[in-house]
């Protein structure tokens, strides 16, 4: 009899110590949600410094949060408010993106190219986002008012352009005009 109390106890050591590492591997799994187990990754791997890891080549959110909030501090409490409402108004655009690229250089995850620097890259790819958000919003502005938009980066652009006859001469070069052959091409 006390050999099957053995067995038993040996039998539930074995049972909970399997549930245990069940409920471990689930544990783990829960905190992994992709098929891939970065976490791991980022333990085995540890940081080397070869000599090329400078201050310039880590992270520095901190530091960009700092200067972002110092900035947005300064305008908001110590500079004078101007009554300009255009002026305002293109300035807070600015902000805007300028905190948006800020944000996206320190929080976008590195790209392929690693050279001159993963930043650059982080920037340029939030520059293009950036430009993307833009074109959304004029196509859905009328004709008039995106080139009143547009008048505001050039004020050339704020006019419509001239209706051409392109079909009427197949011509590249016009010889009745010696001064300006070239002229269906303007």
């Amino acid at each position: 009899m006390t050999n099957n109390n053995v067995e038993n106890q040996i039998g539930q050591r074995n049972m909970s110590s399997s549930s245990n590492e069940r409920s471990k591997t689930n544990e783990t799994s829960t905190t992994t949600p992709t098929a891939y187990d970065w976490e791991s990754d980022k333990r085995r791997s540890k940081p080397f410094d070869d000599g090329t890891m400078s201050f310039f080549w880590r992270a520095h959110t901190i530091t960009c949060l700092v200067i972002a909030m110092s900035y947005l501090f300064y305008v908001a409490i110590l500079e004078q408010p101007s009554e300009d409402s255009s002026y305002n108004t293109k300035r807070g655009l600015l902000a805007c993106a300028g905190f948006f690229l800020v944000f996206g250089m320190t929080q976008t995850p590195d790209g392929v190219f690693v050279r001159p620097h993963p930043a650059l890259w982080r920037l340029v790819l939030c520059f293009s986002v950036l430009y993307e958000i833009i074109l959304i919003y004029i196509l859905f502005q009328t004709v008039d008012d995106a080139r009143q938009l547009l008048k505001n980066i050039d004020p050339t652009l704020g006019v419509p352009l001239p209706d051409k006859d392109y079909g009427g001469s197949c011509r590249i070069y016009d010889w009745e005009h010696p001064e300006d052959p070239f002229h269906y091409f303007k």
